[in-house]
């Protein structure tokens, strides 16, 4: 018996093979006006020769190749058996081949193997691994097999997102790991597993998926930077924000003025300046300026204020706004010249956004020795419009607990508060160590337990961090609470 199974495949291919061409030579010979062509003049390869080759008279030869005739019947369906012994139901004249045999023969197995698998493994995803929303036309139909990577996706975000709500980090992490190596995500999606790994210190990653989320949607490419320019910037990661503005600076439908801000707020901080000259970043510098201001800050870092000073006066000039206004008032100020720290705060050559001036000459006047210059800059702002952020990043960039109970008195009833001034004076308050303002912010944005309980001292950035990923924050107060100062 098991020898007829192997021979039934190729059996299958010869004798159809034999068919074709026997039925080719029919045709030729009816072609030609043969006599005879329509007449079973001859047995068919599959019939015994020494037969007549007419049906029900002629022999199966081809079956005697089989242990048991009836099993020839899978490879003829003109095979008929008798009492006598086995013959053809067909005239040798009509014996055709019969290829959807042959078809379902080689592909019935392997779709029904197919068939088995893939519903097997759809149970599994869908029962066992909890993909509620998968479908068994996602796993039987190959080109939507990509939905299965996007569904896991979905799923392991959703477990992070749980994770973190039920406060087990372990288990977020893995699930977050998962999430980002598995398909490609939309955009919100991946969004929020950056920001997650971001808060979890997986940088590397939360890099990653911001690359391959810039790379898979050009269009979006404004928008989509400048979700990576808040994740580094909340994990004060200044170099890679750095290269990340350079990169942005170099396209034209990018925000100029935005990312020019981010380059120099970075570039601010010790190292990286000569890092970025160091590298093909800074190479071939979108403008001219940002040069100079490299190298300005590098001597500053190497302590070298000749270089910085000149430096700094080639760069004066050469890019109008307020983040160059901002650059060179704080480079001057860390130069050593007060004087042009202050005539870069208060120069008229480009006009400057309400109370953008007053925030620089804040952070150059202050002084917790000599508070009340910084705090006469502050006090006339507290009535301006939509000033809050301004305001609150000053008080976080320097804290100044008296400063800071005025201007939590001069505002309206907090309930009617924005999330992000009442966020901003919970960060200013730890800065500052008020921790009745505090308590009163952190009930007001419902954090949890171990975010009120604020300490009389005054916190520091590390102990703020694990607090950011919670606040909506605006970028002013980022910038302020990683000042490098």
């Amino acid at each position: 018996m098991p020898h007829d199974w192997l021979r039934f495949a190729p059996e299958l291919v010869r004798l159809n093979l034999a068919k074709a061409r026997h039925a080719r030579r029919l045709r030729a010979r009816a072609r030609a006006g043969v006599p005879g062509a329509k007449v079973s003049a001859a047995p068919a390869p599959c019939q015994s020769a020494s037969d007549s080759g007419r049906a029900h008279e002629t022999r199966c030869e081809a079956c005697l190749s089989f242990d048991r005739a009836t099993r020839y019947r899978r490879v003829c369906p003109a095979l008929r058996l008798r009492a006598d012994g086995a013959f053809c139901s067909l005239d040798s004249a009509e014996v055709r081949p019969a290829w959807g045999r042959v078809v379902a023969a080689f592909a019935l197995p392997p779709l029904a193997l197919f068939l088995c698998l893939t519903l097997g493994a759809w149970g599994v995803l869908r029962f066992g691994t909890g993909l509620e929303r998968l479908s068994p036309l996602d796993v039987l139909w190959p080109p939507r097999w990509s939905v299965i990577a996007e569904q896991r996706r979905a799923h392991f975000h959703e477990l992070a997102l749980r994770a973190i709500a039920a406060g087990d980090p372990a288990r977020a992490n893995v699930a977050l790991l998962s999430a980002a190596q598995i398909g490609v995500g939309d955009p919100a999606q991946n969004q929020v597993l950056a920001r997650l790994a971001t808060l979890g210190g997986y940088h590397s990653l939360a890099d990653e998926i911001h690359a391959r989320t810039l790379a898979a949607h050009p269009a979006r490419a404004a928008e989509l930077a400048l979700a990576w320019h808040d994740d580094l910037l909340l994990a004060e990661r200044p170099r890679q924000l750095a290269r990340l503005a350079l990169a942005q600076l170099g396209r034209a439908d990018a925000p100029r003025e935005f990312w020019l801000r981010a380059f120099f707020e970075s570039i601010r901080h010790p190292g990286v300046s000569a890092e970025l000259l160091a590298s093909e970043a800074a190479a071939t510098p979108p403008h001219s300026g940002l040069l100079h201001a490299l190298r300005a800050r590098a001597a500053l870092d190497r302590r070298e204020r000749v270089a910085a000073s000149d430096e700094l006066l080639a760069f004066e000039g050469l890019l109008p706004g307020q983040a160059a206004r901002r650059f060179l008032a704080f480079s001057w100020r860390d130069a050593g010249d007060a004087r042009r720290a202050r005539e870069a705060a208060l120069s008229t050559a480009h006009p400057a956004p309400q109370g953008e001036k007053a925030l620089i000459l804040h952070a150059l006047f202050h002084n917790p020795a000599r508070p009340e210059p910084a705090r006469d800059v502050l006090r006339p702002l507290f009535s301006g419009p939509a000033l809050d952020a301004m305001i609150l990043a000053a008080l976080v960039r320097d804290p100044d607990p008296v400063l800071l109970r005025e201007y939590a008195g001069s505002l309206a009833e907090w309930a009617s508060l924005p999330d992000e001034t009442v966020a901003g004076l919970w960060l200013a308050a730890r800065r500052a160590g008020d921790v009745e303002l505090a308590e009163q912010a952190g009930v007001r944005l419902a954090l949890p337990a171990d975010l009120l309980a604020a300490s009389p001292a005054p916190a520091g950035r590390n102990q703020l961090r694990p607090a950011l990923g919670l606040l909506r924050l605006d970028r002013e107060l980022l910038f302020a609470l990683t000042d490098p100062r």
